[in-house]
């Protein structure tokens, strides 16, 4: 388990744990981001933002919020 910020570019994650208050919990279960779900990241711009897929959805977030979403690597 770590930190999604720390997750290198390509590689397929599954999201475990998000350690964060309610603002963040919503923000990410509007993008469909919760714990169970598996996403890809594109690039990992560290310290900036990271882009992310969902299916074919992209999405940036932020280096702060990446730091509080633990997760897997699967490949």
């Amino acid at each position: 388990m770590c930190p999604l910020s720390m997750v290198e570019n390509g590689r397929e994650v599954e999201i475990l744990n998000i350690r964060g208050g309610r603002g963040l919990c919503h923000r990410l279960n509007r993008m469909g981001i919760y714990p169970g779900t598996r996403i890809t990241i594109i690039n990992n711009g560290r310290p900036g933002p990271l882009i992310v897929a969902l299916g074919e959805k992209r999405f940036g977030i932020g280096f702060g919020m990446a730091h509080r979403i633990f997760v897997n690597v699967l490949k």
